[in-house]
Order: structure tokens, then C-alpha cells, then sequence
């Protein structure tokens, strides 16, 4: 920029990524102070930067008979409170799990001995589905909204390392996620919340179209003129509750697919090129691709991956078996692993009633379970037997603790599924070979990529039908991930607050 360096302060590291063309260096935006006349630099090099920012909003006491209620406590009931608490009000929390600690316990005894707490597991349970998962932040790419920088600076806040603020693909971990609950939990207890935990919602009060509270554990009445509801992508049951309640509800498109594991050292020597394998500050790779079948409008790719990562059982339902990646903060495992999915479009279910998507997860999940053997064993499949090449199905590696059957995963998905999967890898092969080939194996089933129903709710994010009542998060339909789970309780809560 032809300035000295003496005149030049730096304020806020913007982004930092990895540079695709020569992948031994970062590329960074950096915002910068420059103390100079403007008039006499080169403006090319730089341009201005706002930093974005809340509205003011003016904090007020409530009286206690305008506390409202939150139904979950995952990202979207979490931020929900804290925001609740920014505009003086004081929220009840009830979520169906454990705290984070026993829940944890929980989680381990499943994978150990496989007994299943239908509700205290990795999808059920105070932090939500994403404190199991690699944590990542992916929304901050190339969005840089006043409320999702709101969502990184509340992580920073409660414990997360400042660089998510500005590195291109931020993420966690679940050792640091848990941590971060933890402490979001005692914020809230200490700025006069109040959190319930084994307090599941068994019916809600509505009285001409209006909510008047919920019912817990079918015995207990909360009453309040507010409720969220932050449900999460998999309580099914309580879905299926608001519909016979009479609450809009409406199919949604989901995606269903496998997950696919591969050695650390196949992804690195993928990605980065035999020239920079063990490279300092690239750590294990990450990848993403995709491809589209633009006559039958079907997508294949790859989300949710996990590099240094484990698969896990994320079953919540009793002869229901359905995978997730997670990952550690260090991603230092062995293994890299992500979810490759086919995007699945509503007339698939072959219904239309608004909880038929819910049935068609099921049906997969619950083939997924018999296949593998009804123990909670994983279905597992070399891709390379997968695509008919290999006679045998040789499984010559595991994940870090799932424990694995042999399986043919053309016995668990719909063909539609399955061929779009063959499709895909063909494609795959030339451009990324390491990719396609006998390192690569599949587990199944993946399909909670994200929720099968939305609750239709107007722009201000209450109910259309009822009052009073605001679904939020990714159980709303709305959402899918960390993140943006957490931006659209903010936003509701804002909504809420202005009225």
C-alpha cells in the first residue's frame, strides 16, 4: 500500500484461509488503522471496513409473569436465553436430557456396553446434537452479519479461542463445546434463569389459537404468555405431538446418504500434495465436494466432515441405528471421516402427510439396524465392494470406537440412493482418485442431516397458526448446524423483544 510500517496499526485479523492455488501459505484479510493522509496511498490495495454491529437495545426488569418458556437446550434454546437475558427477562429452561456431565456418562456407557437412554444420548440432552460433532462454524464464511459475528463472540466469550472470529472454516470440537455449555449454563443460573433438566415437553396449553404454557413429564403445568421452542433435528415424538395439536407443519427436504472413512494421511496426501504432508499450522485436511445430477435434480456431496475424527452411534430410538462424525479440538485420531449424502425430495416419502419424512428416516435407520446384526453394530462396506470391484467385502480398517459388521449398503438405502451414490463415485474417481478407492469405507445410515419437517411460522418467527408461540433453531425447519441454530434464536428473541 506504499505506507510505512510505522503508520500502520492492526485492528482485527478479518479471515485466514488456506490458499487453494500454493497450499504453503495462508491468506489472511486483516483490518488495519492507517495513519496517514488517505489521499497519498495507493486505495487499490485496501478498502474501507465497518465493523458490524447490534442495535443498541435497551435492558429493562420484567415482571416474573412475563417469563418466558424455552423448550430445549441445544445452541438455538441456549442463545435464545442469553438474548432473553440481554433484554431483562428471565427464562425457564426445560430440556428432556441431562445436564452435560451425565450425559456424557450416558453417551460412553452406550458406546461401551450399548445400552441406549432413549433420552440422554448424543442427539437429547443439555448443549443439543452439536456438542457431539466436530463443532463446526462453518456460517461465518463469507457472511459477515452483525448477529453471526454475535453468535462467535458469545463462544469466545464462554471459552472458545478468539481465532474462530476470523479463520475460514472455524470449529471446535467437542472437548471445547462442553466446556463452553457448562459455562453458558452458570451464566444463566447466575443472571436469574432457570434451567430443569429430565423435563421433557408432553403437551402444550393453547386456548383460541393462542399457547398459554406446556406441560413436563405429562404431570407438571408451566405456564407463561411466551414459548420457544428449540427442539433440535430429532425429536420426533414431540413433533409428532404439536401435529396432533393442530400446529402447521409441513414436509421438508432432506438429505440421506453414508458415512465415508479414510486414513489422516490419504486425505493430507489428497488435499495438500505429497509436498506438504506434515506441513506446520495445515493440521489434518479437510474436503468438499459435490456432484449434481441436473436432469432428476439430485445432489451428491460431502458435509459434516470430520478430519482426525471418530464415527459415532447418534441413535436415540430403540432398533434405530444412525451415525454422526465428531471430532476432538486437536482432530488428532487416525481417521477422517464425513457424511455423503443424496439429496432426497418430498415426493420421495410418498405421502403427504407433514410427518412422512420422519417415517422415511425410520425405514432407513431401521434397516441400518438390522444390518448391523441388531447390537448396534455399524453396517460397513469397502467402497471399492460397494462399486462391485472387489469380491469380497474386506474390512480392513475400523473407526476409533464404532464397532462394525459387514454389511452391503445396497440392502439399507432406497435404490434411488444408492445409484446416485455409484453415479458420484464414477465421476469422483478421475478427479479425486485417492478419494475413490480401497482406503475408502462406508458406514451407514446418515440421515439426520437435518430436520424432515418445518413449523411454518411468519416472518417475526411465531407459529402461523397458534400465537405466542416461537419454533426456533433447527427443529424448526429453518435451520441446519451450530451456528445458524444460534443466529435464528437471536433473531426471533429480537423480534419478540420489539414488541
Amino acid at each position: 500500500m506504499r505506507v510505512d510500517p510505522h503508520d500502520i496499526s492492526i485492528i482485527k485479523i478479518l479471515s485466514k484461509s488456506l490458499d487453494i492455488r500454493d497450499q504453503s501459505q495462508f491468506n489472511y484479510k486483516i483490518s488495519l488503522a492507517i495513519d496517514v493522509d488517505i489521499s497519498s496511498i495507493d486505495s487499490s490495495k485496501f478498502q474501507p471496513y465497518i465493523e458490524p454491529t447490534s442495535p443498541a437495545r435497551h435492558s429493562r426488569t420484567r415482571s416474573r409473569q412475563e417469563q418466558p418458556l424455552i423448550v430445549g437446550f441445544g445452541p438455538a434454546g441456549m442463545f435464545a436465553a442469553l438474548e432473553l437475558i440481554k433484554n431483562g427477562f428471565q427464562p425457564i429452561i426445560f430440556e428432556r436430557g441431562k445436564k452435560i456431565e451425565e450425559r456424557s456418562a450416558d453417551v460412553d456407557k452406550f458406546i461401551k456396553e450399548g445400552q441406549l437412554n432413549p433420552e440422554s444420548n448424543i442427539q437429547f440432552g443439555e448443549g443439543g446434537a452439536g456438542s457431539y460433532s466436530d463443532g463446526k462454524l462453518f456460517s461465518r464464511r463469507n457472511k459477515n452479519s452483525s448477529v453471526v459475528n454475535q453468535v462467535l463472540k458469545t463462544f469466545v466469550q464462554f471459552g472458545a479461542p478468539k481465532g474462530i472470529e476470523y479463520i475460514s472454516k472455524p470449529h471446535l470440537g467437542t472437548d471445547v463445546l462442553c466446556e463452553i455449555v457448562r459455562n453458558i449454563r452458570h451464566y444463566i443460573l447466575e443472571h436469574g434463569g432457570e434451567i430443569h433438566y429430565e423435563a421433557k415437553m408432553t403437551d402444550i396449553l393453547i386456548t383460541n389459537d393462542i399457547a398459554s404454557g406446556i406441560i413436563i413429564n405429562g404431570q407438571k403445568e408451566a405456564l407463561s404468555s411466551t414459548v420457544f421452542i428449540a427442539l433440535g433435528h430429532s425429536a420426533r415424538d414431540t413433533l409428532s405431538m404439536l401435529n396432533q395439536k393442530g400446529i402447521a407443519l409441513e414436509q421438508r427436504k432432506i438429505s440421506v446418504g453414508v458415512r465415508i472413512e479414510h486414513p489422516v494421511e490419504i486425505i493430507d496426501r489428497m488435499r495438500y500434495g505429497n509436498k506438504y504432508l506434515g506441513f506446520p499450522g495445515l493440521g489434518a485436511a479437510t474436503y468438499s465436494i459435490n456432484h449434481t445430477n441436473k436432469k432428476i435434480r439430485r445432489g451428491v456431496y460431502t458435509f459434516c466432515m470430520c478430519p482426525g475424527g471418530e464415527i459415532v452411534n447418534a441413535s436415540s430410538e430403540q432398533d434405530m441405528l444412525v451415525l454422526n462424525g465428531m471430532s476432538y479440538s486437536d482432530r488428532a485420531l487416525p481417521y477422517s471421516n464425513g457424511a455423503l449424502v443424496v439429496s432426497c425430495h418430498t415426493a420421495d416419502y410418498n405421502s403427504d402427510d407433514s410427518l412422512a419424512g420422519i417415517r422415511f428416516q425410520q425405514n432407513v435407520e431401521h434397516k441400518a439396524f438390522l444390518a448391523g446384526g441388531s447390537n448396534w453394530k455399524a453396517p460397513a462396506q469397502s467402497l471399492m465392494h460397494f462399486l462391485g470391484e472387489q469380491s469380497c467385502n474386506c474390512l480392513h480398517q475400523t473407526s476409533y470406537q464404532m464397532s462394525i459388521t459387514q454389511a452391503d449398503m445396497h440392502d439399507i438405502f432406497p435404490e434411488f440412493i444408492t445409484r446416485e451414490l455409484h453415479v458420484a463415485f464414477q465421476k469422483w474417481r478421475t478427479e479425486v482418485p485417492l478419494f475413490v478407492s480401497e482406503h475408502a469405507l462406508l458406514l451407514g445410515a446418515e440421515t439426520r442431516t437435518s430436520s424432515p419437517v418445518r413449523i411454518s411460522r411468519t416472518e417475526d418467527f411465531e407459529s402461523i397458526n397458534i400465537k405466542n408461540l416461537y419454533p426456533i433453531g433447527e427443529g424448526s425447519g429453518y435451520t441446519g448446524g451450530i451456528t445458524s441454530s444460534a443466529a435464528d434464536a437471536i433473531k426471533a428473541v429480537q423480534q419478540f423483544s420489539q414488541r
